[in-house]
């Protein structure tokens, strides 16, 4: 049996890209947030005074219960001295998520057989023609029924 490679948070150096997982989960990054304030001396009011966020801010991320906005993360990796990168490898995989669901169908309540489709997820131009070509000939618009 194949061994597997674990990474624990307190063991992984902002400078090992190697070694820092590809996506964190709020109460990691929140770990990872507290570990680089206090390599720096600070606490979380001094954390907020050189990031310009709110010490409300700074504590909810180091609690685990939210991941920053963009432009939050760009503070606060400015501020720790890392890249965003490193601090959130998964921010804009996050971002989306949140915001849309990959996949979502919502059936229309006047019209039997048809729904709202909506997908949000990366793929390739291949895939995405293909999905258009079909959207294309989908007749539900019109009301003629799909074809």
């Amino acid at each position: 049996m194949a061994r597997k490679i674990r990474t624990h948070m307190l063991g992984d150096s902002p400078s090992d890209t190697t070694l820092v997982p590809k996506h964190l989960t709020k109460q990691q990054f929140g770990k990872r947030v507290y570990r680089l304030m206090l390599e720096k001396g600070w606490t979380q009011s001094e954390l907020a005074r050189q990031a310009g966020l709110p010490r409300d801010a700074i504590s909810v991320y180091v609690r685990g219960r939210s991941l920053p906005t963009p432009v939050s993360l760009q503070a606060l990796a400015k501020a720790l001295d890392v890249n965003e990168a490193e601090l959130l490898p998964n921010h804009v995989e996050s971002a989306i998520d949140e915001d849309n669901p990959s996949f979502e169908m919502k059936a229309s309540a006047g019209a039997p057989g048809v729904v709202w489709l909506r997908v949000n997820r990366l793929v390739t131009m291949a895939t995405a023609i293909k999905i258009a070509d079909m959207l294309e000939g989908d007749r539900a618009v019109d009301g003629t029924g799909s074809s």
